[in-house]
Order: structure tokens, then sequence, then C-alpha cells
């Protein structure tokens, strides 16, 4: 059994890879984003709907990429609990924080 100090480095990694899988998401979809704003209530195209729905699905792909990649480093492939907790902290820090400048 390890002791909670020991998973600390691995509570930090996942937290860093979140802050990393966030910066990517909010990058890829400020495309998409920049785009609707400036719509303002008129109608969307299909075709620019299609490629920002592809943005989105390679941004889904990104975070769990980047996810499966810190916890192979962190702790070698182990789902657990509090490194999950981690990395969605991280994600959604980055997340909120650019969002809020856009």
């Amino acid at each position: 059994m390890r002791s909670a100090l020991a998973e600390l480095p691995v509570l930090v990694c996942c937290l860093r890879g979140g802050l990393i899988a966030g910066a990517f998401s909010a990058l890829v979809r400020l495309p998409g984003r920049l785009y609707r704003r400036r719509l303002r209530g008129r109608r969307e195209k299909a075709l620019p709907k299609l490629f920002f729905g592809l943005l989105e699905a390679l941004s889904a792909a990104g975070i769990v990429l980047i996810l499966a990649c810190t916890l192979f480093r962190a702790n070698g492939g182990e789902p657990r609990l509090y490194a999950l907790c981690g990395f969605a902290a991280g994600a959604a820090l980055t997340a909120r924080a650019v969002t809020r400048l856009t």
C-alpha cells in the first residue's frame, strides 16, 4: 500500500496534463467560437457547421490522447480516481480561463 504523500507527484502530473488538454481544447475550439460570435442570430450554413463539428471531434480525440499519455506517464496507465479528478480539474481551470477571455 502506498502513502498519500507518495501519490502527490501523480496528482500533480495529471493536473499538468489537464492544463495542457484544456489549452489544446480551447485553441481548437476558438475558430468556432469566433465564427458563432460573428453570426449574432443569423443562420449558420451547413459547411461551416460540419467543419466546426469536425473540430469538436478532433478536440475530443486530442483530450483522450492527452489523458492516455498523462496516465501512462504518471503511474503506468492505472486509472485512479484522484488522477482523473486532477486531470478534469486542470482541464476545467484552463477552459474557464480561456472562455472568459473570448
